[in-house]
């Protein structure tokens, strides 16, 4: 086995280390980013407003022909080629381009022929485009890290967290601004009746939107500024001559891979990846961090292939019926995670303040990394621990879902304890299911097929995530379920105020 194949992850070269994690970070930050940027492009009267989560729902699925072009190029037109360097190039350029023109054309707005009304027509065309370009990158990224000493592929998975951790930062700094009500002019009212004058001292409210911290469009030049970044990282990963010597000897970038028998651990921890062609964000702000974040099963490296004849001793084989039940409960999961319960966070967290949607929608898409780098901590097999964290996460899903469905008057809507209890539930969701996600994963990979295995779980992934973002698409945009809660600020605030002395008349 080669020498650096044993190198623990702080036995590298720090520049290299800087310009891997800078590479991860390019990874999924777009999507992500515009996710936690919801809340603000609802409160700016964006015209898909409430529904806009359920767009950008079915959009991120139909971006899955990028991943399934990759592949279907790689195993059938460029078999045995390396074709992850020139993709990366290519998919990385598009999403510079397309936050940059998200800088400019953000608000350009156009009616649709289909039904007739104002659509953001820029936003959800260079939203699409981005989705291609994240969704890809789980195909295209990581392959590439195998050309990189194995020691350098945890610092990818660290930057792929902060794809999650920068934006939602960035999106808590910016706020969502709020609404105010503020008085407009005063004037004195006089009603008579009979033979008094009943004199008033008047007030026109009128609310007004206090603007964010900074605006939609130098978010999106914070993102262009990432993917850019990561360009540049990534050049510098291929031919900067210090970066060049980490990489493995022997294994060019030009050449085809070596075979399954002479690749050791770093291709069996690359080849893993073969499964991600289906990931899913389901969000934002719901990135699928699973299979990212595990660590491989702990076996000799000479017999870590992920099609080993041999299974690992401490893991027990699993039954076809177990196997069934994992794939059911990651379905399931998926369906909730990545469709349902996405395309109804506005309607769920709206009702309760758009500051209350803004922390619940990052402090999620912060959860997502912590969960599943836990999974890689403490990892388990137990089967019983999937069925429960599921169960868990349905149950404050179901809270979110309830919330929703009595929108515009959730329950609890105007105390303190309620917005709380939104944002505790979507954290603890969120946390749950990419734990379960994240579990089944790591049991999967412990099995003498494990490859095979992780095509499905993606494959089922997707299937989970299409039904859910596809049935929920109708409900939210065509039979109109769910409703908004437009806040009115001056409710309650006085019109008139009765002047104490009033003037009587008295006869002639």
């Amino acid at each position: 086995m080669a020498k650096e194949e044993v190198k623990s992850p702080l036995n590298v070269r720090t520049p290299v280390v800087i310009l891997t994690t800078l590479f991860g970070i390019g990874s999924w930050i777009a999507i992500n980013g515009l996710w936690v940027e919801l809340p603000l492009l609802v409160s700016l009267d964006i015209p898909e407003n409430y529904s806009l989560a359920s767009y950008l729902t079915v959009i991120i699925q139909l971006a899955n022909v990028g991943p399934l072009a990759f592949s279907l190029t790689h195993f059938f037109l460029l078999k045995g080629k390396r074709i992850e360097i020139p993709t990366v190039f290519i998919i990385v350029s598009l999403g510079c381009a397309s936050t940059l023109l998200l800088v400019f054309f953000w608000d350009r707005y156009t009616v649709w022929q289909v039904d007739g009304k104002l659509h953001s027509t820029a936003l959800l065309v260079l939203a699409f485009f981005l989705s291609i370009v994240d969704c890809t990158s789980s195909v295209a990224f990581t392959p590439f890290m195998s050309l990189l000493k194995s020691s350098y592929l945890t610092w990818y998975f660290i930057g792929e967290g902060l794809s999650s951790l920068l934006p939602s930062v960035m999106a808590l700094i910016q706020g969502v601004g709020s609404v105010e009500c503020t008085a407009n002019g005063t004037y004195v009212n006089h009603t008579v009746i009979g033979n008094e004058t009943i004199w008033q001292n008047c007030t026109h409210w009128v609310s007004r939107n206090s603007a964010a911290r900074f605006p939609p469009q130098d978010f999106f030049g914070f993102l262009f500024a990432m993917m850019l970044t990561c360009g540049i990282a990534f050049t510098m990963l291929n031919y900067l001559p210090l970066a060049k010597k980490e990489h493995i000897q022997g294994r060019p970038a030009s050449q085809s891979t070596s075979s399954a028998g002479s690749d050791s651990s770093t291709s069996s921890e690359s080849h893993s990846l073969v499964a991600r062609s289906a990931r899913n964000p389901g969000t934002p702000a719901y990135g699928d961090e699973a299979q990212d974040m595990l660590p491989a099963p702990k076996e000799n490296a000479e017999e870590s292939t992920l099609d080993s004849s041999k299974p690992p001793t401490d893991y027990r084989l699993l039954t076809k019926r177990q196997l069934i039940y994992l794939y059911a409960v990651l379905c399931f999961v998926c369906a909730l995670s990545n469709g349902v319960l996405p395309s109804i966070q506005s309607f769920s967290c709206g009702p309760y303040g758009l500051n209350t949607y803004l922390l619940a929608s990052t402090l999620a898409n912060i959860a997502n990394p912590l969960a599943a780098t836990l999974v890689m901590l403490v990892p388990s097999t137990n089967l019983a621990l999937v069925g429960m964290t599921a169960l868990f996460g349905t149950a404050f899903g179901a809270y979110c879902m309830l919330t929703a469905a009595l929108s515009p008057t959730p329950p609890l809507q105007h105390e303190p304890i309620g917005s709380a209890l939104i944002i505790l539930a979507w954290i603890l969701m969120t946390g749950l299911f990419v734990y379960t996600k994240a579990t089944i994963a790591w049991i999967l990979r412990t099995q003498p097929n494990s490859r095979g295995l992780l095509i499905w779980y993606g494959g089922i992934t997707q299937v989970g995530s299409l039904v859910g973002s596809f049935v929920m698409w109708p409900l939210v945009n065509v039979a109109k379920v769910f409703h908004p809660s437009y806040e009115d600020p001056c409710e309650g605030y006085p019109r008139c105020e009765l002047v104490e002395a009033t003037v009587s008349y008295s006869e002639l």
